[in-house]
């Protein structure tokens, strides 16, 4: 610890940051996090397939579990059945038939039948096309011969003597009056019905699903691997080490049965049956796309650190920054002398009109009868005031009223405004969002520079015929780099769009310069767009246009947001008004 103020001072001094050490430590950095990120992707990538082999196992487990119950309600039907009709005769066209109808209701079960005592078959659903066989040397015979107790019983797979494939027997004991052996009821399930299922599952080519006896002997495996069905595999670690300490679980180890396909497995253990079932998803397929965005992400590390094109992308950045510098300082000094000319100008009119309506409202008292003129003289004054007023503000003078501001019911209480400002031919419609954050604003001038807005809309459009969208919503702006405001953060844009004629690229740039005016000689003044943007920049926000030929306008209002929620009280329109003409 004691040599860690020596390292920071090493690191202070300027001439060791050389460019080559710059580049060295640059180098180490991005390849650590490039390697942390790789490493935290890779383990989330294998924790989700860990997840998606356990949902898999559950979903095959429940599968399996229902699948014997049925079975087994089909079994103690037959035993039911059989006790009902003691003396049925071997054959039974009728019992068979129901046997059948049975058979057809269970996807799963190739066949069913019943055993007598000597090991042939009295009843079969697939009579009389099944040879006469004795199957009293068949180990699912022997074990309820042998085992009174046996209840439900599923022996280990066997190949058909009839038409070769493999099968699984689900069998019953029938019991004969004082426990006598009677024969056994059967159920040959095919194994095979699993692979269908598999397909429903839609895993990859790599991956599988397996069901083995608790001792290890394999039932089935899809995709298939006949070579093992019927054989033990006790000696892996699912049973040699997983099984005995938890029912179910999951883990990643080597392939199990196809060494060298690292898996992950997720296995469960069935109720009341001695059968696991087994989920292995293949590592490969799942970390592919892990792999190839590994390859890039180490690909564009190294492009990174490289020394060239770090020097050139701070040489590009320096320019860039003067650039936008040197168009900084070029807008400021052409506010400040249109602010120097109108302010002087504005303070003066504004001292006249302040004059005339100190002698407006002495007439008014001395002449009471006539005094409707006199008030709509005293109105057109204070309009007169109120322009100064808003002149002296954009040139600074004066301060705004900035407060918390209802984006949304500010603009709602201007909309008839709006729509009467747009005229009958021009569409204005609303779009806010519900969850507008308030921003900071002077409600009087956002609801002039809105209407201001419009109204060059309207002019821009064709015929004056057309659609103006008013929208707000919540977003988060970063100014450039040079900007004096730095990151604006949370805001609130307020956005009215149109389609009009557009601006090509050369007008664009100028749009928000003062006495600068797209419309015809002696229509504009060339201030309605300034003033918008001196308004915007003077409570802390940002301007934006996108504007293109033949694709209408946009302009973007981006304020920031208030932190506390306002209760606004909305000027009346017709001042909102007055302070847009």
């Amino acid at each position: 610890m004691a040599s860690a103020p020596r390292v920071l001072r090493w690191l202070q001094q300027p001439h060791r940051w050389t460019p080559a050490r710059v580049t060295l430590v640059v180098a180490v950095l991005a390849f650590l996090v490039t390697g942390v990120a790789l490493y935290r992707e890779r383990t989330r990538v294998l924790a989700d397939g860990e997840r998606t082999a356990r949902r898999l196992s559950q979903v095959l487990e429940e599968q399996t579990q229902g699948t014997a119950q049925a079975v087994d309600l089909t079994l103690l039907g037959m035993i039911s059945g059989l006790a009902l009709a003691r003396d049925l005769p071997v054959h039974d066209p009728t019992f068979e038939q129901a046997l059948r109808r049975r058979r057809d209701q269970l996807p799963y079960v190739r066949a069913l039948f019943v055993v007598g005592p000597d090991g042939f078959l009295t009843q079969d659903s697939q009579h009389p096309t099944t040879p006469r066989v004795n199957v009293a040397d068949r180990g699912y015979f022997r074990a309820h011969r042998d085992d009174p107790a046996l209840g439900f019983h599923i022996g280990p797979p066997l190949r058909s003597r009839v038409v070769g494939d493999w099968w699984v027997s689900m069998t019953r004991r029938i019991d004969g009056p004082g426990g006598r052996f009677d024969g056994i009821v059967v159920a040959v399930v095919e194994p095979r019905y699993f692979e269908r299922f598999y397909e429903s599952l839609q895993l990859g080519e790599e991956d599988s699903i397996a069901i083995f006896h608790r001792d290890g002997t394999l039932y089935w495996r899809t995709p298939a691997l006949e070579a093992g069905v019927g054989q033990s595999f006790g000696h892996l670690a699912l049973f040699d080490r997983e099984l005995p300490v938890r029912r179910e679980g999951v883990f990643r180890i080597p392939g199990v049965l196809d060494p060298g396909v690292h898996r992950i497995i997720s296995y469960r253990t069935l109720d009341r049956v001695p059968l696991v079932v087994v989920v292995t998803l293949a590592e490969g397929p799942l970390l592919a796309a892990w792999w190839r965005a590994a390859l890039g992400a180490i690909a564009a590390t190294t492009v990174l650190v490289a020394l060239v094109a770090t020097l050139l992308a701070l040489l590009a950045r320096q320019a860039r920054q003067r650039e936008e510098l040197r168009e900084r300082l070029s807008e400021a000094e052409r506010l400040e002398a249109l602010g120097r000319l109108t302010g002087g100008i504005s303070h003066d009119f504004k001292n006249v009109l302040h004059v005339i309506m100190t002698n407006l409202d002495v007439i008014r008292r001395t002449l009471p009868p006539a005094s409707a003129p006199i008030d709509a003289a005293m109105r057109a004054a204070r309009q007169g005031a109120e322009m100064a007023a808003r002149l002296l503000r954009f040139a600074r003078r004066e301060p705004l009223a900035v407060e918390a501001v209802d984006t949304n019911r500010l603009l709602s209480d201007v909309m008839p405004l709006l729509r009467q400002a747009a005229g009958t031919s021009v569409e204005v419609t609303m779009t806010l969002a519900e969850d507008a954050w308030p921003c900071l604003a002077d409600p009087a001038e956002l609801g002039s520079a809105v209407l201001n807005l419009v109204v060059n809309a309207r002019d821009a459009m064709p015929h004056a015929q057309g659609q103006v969208r008013v929208i707000t919503e919540n977003c988060t702006l970063a100014r450039s780099p040079m900007s004096a405001a730095g990151e604006l953060g949370d805001c609130v844009r307020v956005t009215v769009a149109d389609t009009g004629r557009g601006m090509p690229p050369d007008v664009l740039r100028r749009a928000t310069e003062p006495f600068f005016s797209t419309k015809p000689r002696g229509v504009g003044t060339g201030l309605g767009l300034s003033q918008v943007y001196g308004f915007v920049r003077q409570v802390g926000g940002d301007l934006r246009i996108e504007s293109a030929p033949g694709k209408g306008t946009a302009v973007h209002l981006f304020l920031r947001r208030a932190s506390a929620v306002p209760a606004l009280a909305a000027e009346p329109a017709s001042d909102v008004h007055a302070r847009a003409s």
